[in-house]
C-alpha cells in the first residue's frame, strides 16, 4: 500500500463529501426556517438526490479498497491524527452506505420531512393522535434501518451508537444510574428553600425586537462571530452546521426574555463548536463538531456553565437594566437565584438545571423501553404522562405541554436524548479543568472577560472538530475518562442550599 497516495486520495474525497452535506444543510435549514411549505417536497427531492450523491461517492470499489488497506492498521502507523480521523470518518460513511439500502435512506429522509411538517400542525392543535401513524412510520423505519447496520445488535443499541458511537447502553444505564438518584434525592432537598425563590421578578415581557437587541448582546458577549454565523428564529430552536465557517444557531422570541436568553446561549454554543476548526482540520474534511453528546456538552457549558452562572450575570446585567427599566430596582442576586430556583415543571426547554437531567433521562427510557417492546405507540402519551408525575410531580395538561413538545421524534433523532444529559456530565468536567489551567476564568468572566473559557474551549475541543471519538477528545482534553464526580459534586454544591 502507497500510504502517502491513499491518504491523499481519502482527503479528496473527504472534502467532495463534505461539499455535497454542505449543500444538503444548506436547503434543510432553508426549509427549517424560511422556506415556503409548498416547496417542502421538491427541496427534498433535491436533498435525496445529494445524499445518492454522497452515496455513490463513498459506496464503490476505489474507497473499499482504500478502507480495506487501513482495516488493522495500528493507531501508532498512523502519521498523523487528522490521516486516522479521516480514515475512521470515512470507514463509518462507508460501513452505512453498503448496509443501509438507497432506497431506506430516501424512504427515512421523506418521512423526516412529512414528520416535520405534522409535529409543527399537531402541535399547535394539541393533537397526537393524528400525530402517532407518523411516529409509528418513524420508528418503524428506523427499525429497519438499525437492522440493516447491525442484525446482530438490539435495535436501540444501534441507533444511540449512530449518535454517540462510543457508548454502550449497560454504561449510558450505569451513568444515569449514578446521576438519577442523586437528582432525585437533592430535589427533595430544595424543598426546604424553594418557596422562598420568586420566580416573578423574571416574568418579562418585552417586545420581540427589544428581545432580538439582548440576545444579539449576548451573543456577542460570548464571543459568537457574526462573519461566521447567522441567527434565525424557530419555535424549536436547533443550529445548523451549513459548513466549516458558516453556523446557524436559532432562538425563539415568544418565550419570556430570560428563557430566550438561556436559548440562544445553548444554541450559541453549538455555533461556535461548530466553526471552531482549525484550518488543518477543515483541509481534511472533518471540520465541525462531534454529534451527539459532545456538540451537546458545548450548548450546555455555555447555556449553564456560562449562561446561568452570577458571574456572568454580573457583567450582563447592566444590558437587561439598559433595555428593560423594571430590572433597574431588582439585584442581580435576586434575578440569579430566580433564574436557578429548581421548578419541577412539563418543560423541557424551560426546566431549571437541577431537574433538566431528568426530563432527558425520562425520554432516554422511553426510547429503550419502545424498542424492548415493553411500550407500544398506543400507550407512550399515558406512560409519558405517568412517568412525568413520577420524576417531577407534574403532569402535562395536554399533549402539546406534554409528548408533543419535542421536536425530535418527528424529525429522526431517535436514540439522541442521552447526548443532552451525558453533556451535562461532561461540561462540569472541562469546568474542573479550565479552573486547574484558569483558576481566576469565573471571576474574569464576572468582569466581562471570558477570553480564559473560550481559548480553553478553542484549543482542547473545537479546533479538532471531528479528528478524535468523543471519548477521546475528552480524555485529551481533560485528562480522564468521562467522570461523574464532577456533575455531582457541582450540583451538591450549587442546589444543597441557594
Amino acid at each position: 500500500m502507497n500510504y502517502d497516495a491513499n491518504i491523499k486520495r481519502i482527503r479528496e474525497i473527504m472534502v467532495r463529501l463534505r461539499m455535497l452535506e454542505t449543500a444538503n444543510n444548506i436547503m434543510f435549514c432553508d426549509q427549517w426556517h424560511a422556506g415556503p411549505e409548498a416547496g417542502f417536497d421538491q427541496t427534498t427531492n433535491v436533498e435525496m438526490y445529494l445524499s445518492e450523491l454522497s452515496q455513490q461517492l463513498v459506496e464503490n470499489d476505489e474507497v473499499k479498497q482504500l478502507v480495506a488497506d487501513f482495516a488493522d492498521f495500528d493507531k501508532s502507523q498512523y502519521k498523523s491524527d487528522i490521516d486516522r480521523g479521516m480514515v475512521r470518518f470515512l470507514s463509518d460513511r462507508y460501513k452505512n452506505a453498503t448496509l443501509i439500502p438507497l432506497e431506506l435512506g430516501e424512504e427515512l429522509g421523506r418521512i423526516n420531512n412529512d414528520g416535520r411538517k405534522a409535529w409543527h400542525e399537531c402541535k399547535k392543535n394539541n393533537d397526537f393522535q393524528s400525530f402517532k401513524p407518523y411516529l409509528q412510520k418513524q420508528l418503524e423505519v428506523q427499525k429497519r434501518v438499525a437492522e440493516a447496520i447491525n442484525p446482530n445488535e438490539s435495535v436501540f443499541q444501534v441507533l444511540v451508537n449512530c449518535w454517540d458511537p462510543d457508548w454502550r447502553l449497560d454504561e449510558i444505564d450505569k451513568i444515569f444510574g449514578e446521576v438519577k438518584p442523586e437528582i432525585v434525592e437533592l430535589l427533595k432537598k430544595t424543598e426546604s428553600y424553594r418557596d422562598s425563590i420568586d420566580t416573578s421578578v423574571i416574568d418579562c415581557d418585552v417586545d420581540r425586537a427589544t428581545k432580538e437587541k439582548i440576545v444579539r448582546k449576548l451573543m456577542d458577549y460570548y464571543g459568537f462571530n457574526w462573519n461566521q454565523g447567522i441567527l434565525y428564529e424557530e419555535e424549536h430552536p436547533s443550529c445548523v452546521c451549513a459548513g466549516p465557517r458558516d453556523s446557524r444557531p436559532s432562538t425563539n422570541y415568544s418565550r419570556n426574555l430570560f428563557y430566550t436568553l438561556l436559548g440562544a446561549a445553548h444554541e450559541t454554543g453549538h455555533g461556535m463548536y461548530n466553526y471552531g476548526s482549525s484550518q488543518e482540520v477543515v483541509d481534511a474534511g472533518l471540520w465541525g463538531g462531534i454529534d451527539g453528546s459532545m456538540h451537546e456538552s458545548q450548548s450546555k457549558f455555555y447555556e449553564d456553565q456560562v449562561g446561568r452562572s452570577l458571574e456572568f450575570w454580573t457583567a450582563f446585567y447592566p444590558e437587561i437594566q439598559k433595555e428593560v427599566p423594571k430590572f433597574r430596582e431588582i439585584p442581580v442576586e435576586t434575578v440569579v437565584r430566580a433564574l436557578n430556583k429548581p421548578n419541577p415543571g412539563w418543560s423541557r426547554m424551560q426546566a431549571d438545571e437541577l431537574t433538566v437531567p431528568l426530563h432527558l433521562i425520562l425520554r432516554y427510557e422511553m426510547e429503550r423501553d419502545y424498542f424492548s417492546g415493553k411500550l407500544t405507540i398506543d400507550d407512550m402519551e399515558e406512560a409519558w404522562n405517568t412517568r412525568y408525575k413520577e420524576y417531577l410531580g407534574v403532569t402535562p395538561k395536554n399533549a402539546s405541554e406534554g409528548i408533543l413538545q419535542d421536536v425530535h421524534w418527528s424529525t429522526g433523532f431517535i436514540g439522541y436524548f442521552q447526548g443532552y444529559a451525558l453533556g451535562l456530565v461532561y461540561s462540569c468536567q472541562y469546568r474542573n479543568s479550565i479552573l486547574k489551567a484558569h483558576p481566576d476564568a469565573w471571576k474574569k468572566l464576572a468582569k466581562g472577560d471570558i477570553s480564559d473559557i473560550n481559548s480553553w474551549l478553542a484549543e482542547h475541543i473545537h479546533s479538532y472538530g471531528q479528528t478524535y471519538t468523543t471519548r477521546e477528545t475528552i480524555i485529551k482534553a481533560t485528562g480522564e475518562d468521562v467522570n461523574t464526580k464532577y456533575y455531582l459534586e457541582y450540583l451538591r454544591g450549587k442546589f444543597t442550599k441557594m
